[in-house]
C-alpha cells in the first residue's frame, strides 16, 4: 500500500458536542454516505448505454461477452448435461389438469422441488417455468398458485419451483424462513451466489420442461413476481431457449437498488461496473419481452419511473432490430404483487407468443382458479422423510465451505505474494492516497478528537494519551466506538498505550440509518454492487489510521485491537502493513466455515430484524474466501502476532477451548507452509 507522502493539519478549536460527549462529533456535514452512493451509482449508471448497438450481430457480441461476465460474478456453472433425475411424489387430479410433485437435479447433489401442473388432453403444448417471490411459502403462496392454474387452464404446461433456501428447501422442510440475508449470503464466502443457484435452478427447469414430449420446444415462457419476476429477468437473460418473458414487479434499475431495499438473491456482485439493469433486458432481445409494474408499489426501486429508465433504451434496441412489437409494458393500478391485473397482462402476452394468438392485449383469468389448502401440495408430508438431496443452503454452504477448507490446509506451500493479491482483490481494496487531511478539534476531559479525511470519507477518531511513549493502539467495534464498553477501554490501555477509538467507515458517526433488515445488510449489500466491500473498506481505514499514527503521530509500537466483525478487518490489515506489531481479536470468527447451529431462521418475512442467537452482520460474505483459504491464511501472512480472545465461529458460538487451540495452531501450520 502507498504512504502518505503529504500530511495537512488543520486545528480547531471547538467546544465538546453536547449530547454524547467526547465520544461524539458531529459529522454530519462531511459524512454524507447516502449520498456518496448515490453518487456513485449514478455516476457508474452513466457509462452503460445501448447506443452503438444497431444491428444483431453487434448484439450477439454484447450478449456472449457479458453472459460470461454474469457467470464470473454468480461463481456458478450449469451443466445441461448432468441427469435431470426427476423423482416423482404423487399426483393430483384437478377440473381440466393434473398437478405432479417433483423434484429435478440442479447441480450435483442439489435437487429443487417443484410442482408441475399438466392441462388435460394430448398436447403438445406451450410450456411457462414460473418463479415465486418472497412470500415465505414459496410456491403454495396464494398468488403462485392462482398463476399456475390459470396457465393450465388456458392450455400450457407450467412447472413452478421453489428458490433454494425457501420453504421445502429451507433448514426445517416448510420453516418460513427468509434466504435473502445472512443465509443466503453464506454462499459468497464459499465462492456462489444465491441470484447464480437461482439461475441454475431455473435453467434446469427448462431443461426439465425440454425433456417432456408434451412440450413444444420453441415455446417456453418465464414469469413471476417480485423476487420471482427477478429470477424471470435473470433466467431469460441468460437462457436463449425462453421464447417470451414477463417479469412483474421486479424491473427498476440497478442505481436505484444501491439505495434501495433488496434480497441478496438480488445482488450481483460488481454489478453495476459491468452494466446497467438495460444490459440485462438486453440480453433477452430480441425475444419477447413484457415487463409488468405496479402504480401503487411500496417499493421505489420498482416503481414505474425507475422501470422507465430501463425501458427506454432497451425498447430503442428493439426498433433497431426491427422487432419494436415484441417488448412492451404494463403498469397495473395495483400494489405490489402478482394481483389480477398482473396475471391477465400474462395470459395476453403468452397467448400472442406462446400460441399466435391475440395481439398480446390483458385476457380474463379461466373460471374455476382457485388455490388448494398448501398441506394437500406438500411434498413430503412426513418432513422426517424429506431426501438428503434436498440440499438446504446452510447444508451446502457447510458441506462445500469443509472441502475447500481441507483442500486449503492439506497445501504443501503457498506463494505469499499471489494470497496477498488474492485477498486484496476479494478485499476491493483501494490504493491509499498520496495526500491526506487531519482535523484536529479541541480536547475534552483528556481526550483529543481528530477526523482523517483520506479518499472519498472521514474517519473520525478520538485520542486518549497513554502512559508509555510512542506506544498506540487502535480499539475497534462493527457498530462504532460508543459501543466499546469502559471495560473495553480499560482493557484495551493497561499496558499504558494511548488509544486511538475510531468510527470506521459507515459505523457511529458515519452510519445510515440502520434499516430493520440487519446490521450493515443494507451498506454491506450497496457497496458490492459498485465494486467495492465493506470489510475493505474497513480494512482501508485500518491501513490509514496506522500510516497517519506513524507519520505524524511518530508511533513506534502500532497494535490493533478489534471487537467481532472489526477483529478479522484488523488481521487483513495486519496482512497487508508491515507496521503492525500485534492484532487482538474479541469474540470475532476464527475461522468463516459457515456455522448455524445456534440461529433460528424462522420469520414471517425474509426481511427480519433480528434472528436468535446471531451477533455477526454480512460484513465477513466475502465472496470467494473460502476458496482463497481462511482466517488462519489472513493472520499468518501478517508482521504481527496474531491472537483470538473468545474466539467463536461463523453464528457467533463460542469456541471450546480444544477448538480455540485449533485455531492458533492452524495460524502456526500455515506459516511454515508460505513461500
Amino acid at each position: 500500500m502507498n504512504a502518505y507522502s503529504n500530511v495537512k493539519v488543520f486545528d480547531f478549536d471547538l467546544p465538546p458536542y453536547p449530547r454524547e460527549g467526547i465520544f461524539h462529533l458531529d459529522m454530519s456535514e462531511f459524512c454524507q454516505v447516502n449520498r456518496f452512493l448515490r453518487f456513485q451509482a449514478g455516476r457508474l449508471a452513466q457509462i452503460h448505454h445501448l447506443d452503438e448497438m444497431k444491428d444483431l450481430k453487434t448484439l450477439k457480441k454484447f450478449q456472449k461477452n457479458l453472459r460470461q461476465k454474469i457467470w464470473e460474478k454468480t461463481g456458478v456453472s450449469y451443466d445441461n448435461t448432468l441427469p435431470l433425475d426427476v423423482q416423482k411424489f404423487g399426483k393430483i387430479k384437478k377440473d381440466g389438469y393434473t398437478i405432479t410433485k417433483l423434484i429435478y437435479q440442479s447441480r450435483p447433489g442439489i435437487y429443487v422441488t417443484a410442482l408441475l401442473y399438466m392441462p388435460d388432453g394430448k398436447g403438445p403444448f406451450p410450456a411457462v417455468l414460473q418463479m415465486h417471490g418472497h412470500n415465505p411459502e414459496g410456491k403454495f403462496g396464494t398468488n403462485p398458485q392462482n398463476m399456475s392454474i390459470a396457465l393450465a387452464k388456458e392450455g400450457y404446461i407450467c412447472l413452478t419451483v421453489d428458490a433454494f433456501g425457501t420453504y421445502e428447501r429451507a433448514h426445517k422442510c416448510y420453516e418460513k424462513q427468509g434466504h435473502g440475508g445472512f443465509l443466503g449470503a453464506g454462499l459468497f464466502t464459499i465462492g456462489e451466489s444465491l441470484m447464480g443457484a437461482q439461475i441454475v435452478d431455473n435453467m434446469r427447469g427448462v431443461d426439465l420442461l425440454m425433456s417432456m414430449p408434451e412440450v413444444i420446444k420453441d415455446k417456453i415462457g418465464a414469469t413471476g413476481a417480485s423476487g420471482g419476476g427477478n429470477q424471470t429477468m435473470w433466467l431469460s437473460a441468460m437462457d436463449e431457449r425462453i421464447t417470451a418473458a414477463m417479469p412483474i414487479v421486479s424491473v427498476g434499475s440497478f442505481a436505484s437498488y444501491v439505495y434501495g431495499l433488496n434480497c441478496i438473491c438480488e445482488l450481483l456482485p460488481d454489478g453495476l461496473t459491468i452494466t446497467e439493469e438495460s444490459g440485462i433486458l438486453a440480453l433477452i432481445a430480441p425475444r419477447a419481452l413484457r415487463i409488468g409494474n405496479a402504480q401503487y408499489d411500496c417499493n421505489h426501486d420498482f416503481s414505474v419511473s425507475e422501470m422507465l429508465k430501463t425501458y427506454h433504451p432497451v425498447e430503442k434496441l428493439y426498433w433497431n432490430l426491427g422487432c419494436p412489437e415484441k417488448i412492451s409494458y404494463s403498469v397495473a393500478d395495483r400494489v405490489h404483487g402478482l394481483s389480477d391485473r398482473m396475471r391477465q397482462a400474462v395470459l395476453g402476452h403468452f397467448a400472442q407468443f406462446l400460441k399466435g394468438e391475440g395481439n398480446g392485449n390483458a385476457l380474463p383469468e379461466p373460471d374455476g382458479v382457485a388455490p388448494m389448502p398448501e398441506e394437500e401440495l406438500y411434498l413430503f408430508p412426513d418432513t422426517s422423510k424429506r431426501p438428503d438431496k434436498v440440499r438446504t443452503i446452510q447444508a451446502h454452504c457447510r458441506m462445500v465451505g469443509e472441502a475447500l477448507r481441507k483442500e486449503y490446509l492439506a497445501k504443501k506451500s503457498i506463494k505469499k505474494k499471489e494470497a496477498l493479491a488474492e485477498l486484496k482483490n476479494m478485499l476491493r481494496l483501494k490504493e491509499l492516497p498520496g495526500e491526506t487531511l487531519l482535523y484536529k478539534y479541541a480536547e475534552v476531559k483528556g481526550v483529543t478528537r481528530y477526523a482523517l479525511e483520506v479518499g472519498d470519507h472521514l474517519i473520525p477518531f478520538l485520542l486518549k494519551k497513554g502512559t508509555k511513549a510512542g506506544k498506540y493502539r487502535i480499539v475497534t467495534h462493527p457498530e462504532g466506538r460508543t459501543f466499546l464498553s469502559d471495560k473495553d477501554i480499560e482493557d484495551a490501555a493497561k499496558d499504558g498505550a494511548t488509544l486511538i477509538l475510531p468510527d470506521l467507515y459507515g459505523t457511529g458517526e458515519t452510519a445510515q440509518p440502520n434499516h430493520t433488515i440487519g446490521l450493515h445488510h443494507q451498506f454491506y449489500r450497496q457497496l458490492l454492487w459498485i465494486g467495492r466491500s465493506l470489510a475493505g473498506e474497513w480494512v482501508y481505514d485500518l491501513l490509514a489510521l496506522t500510516e497517519i499514527l506513524k507519520k505524524e503521530f511518530k508511533a513506534k509500537d502500532i497494535s490493533l485491537a478489534g471487537h467481532l466483525e472489526t477483529g478479522a478487518a484488523a488481521i487483513f490489515a495486519n496482512a497487508f502493513s508491515g507496521q503492525i506489531s500485534k492484532v487482538e481479536t474479541i469474540d470475532s470468527p476464527a475461522s468463516l466455515l459457515f456455522d448455524m447451529g445456534s440461529v433460528d431462521f424462522t420469520a414471517k418475512s425474509p426481511f427480519v430484524k433480528f434472528l436468535p442467537g446471531l451477533i455477526y452482520s454480512l460484513v465477513l460474505a466475502i465472496p470467494g474466501f473460502l476458496k482463497w483459504g481462511d482466517i488462519s491464511l489472513a493472520a499468518a501472512l501478517g508482521k504481527g502476532e496474531v491472537s483470538h480472545t473468545r474466539p467463536r465461529t461463523w453464528d457467533g458460538t463460542l469456541c471450546s477451548k480444544k477448538e480455540a487451540a485449533a485455531a492458533a495452531k492452524e495460524i502456526e501450520k500455515v506459516k511454515k507452509v508460505l513461500v
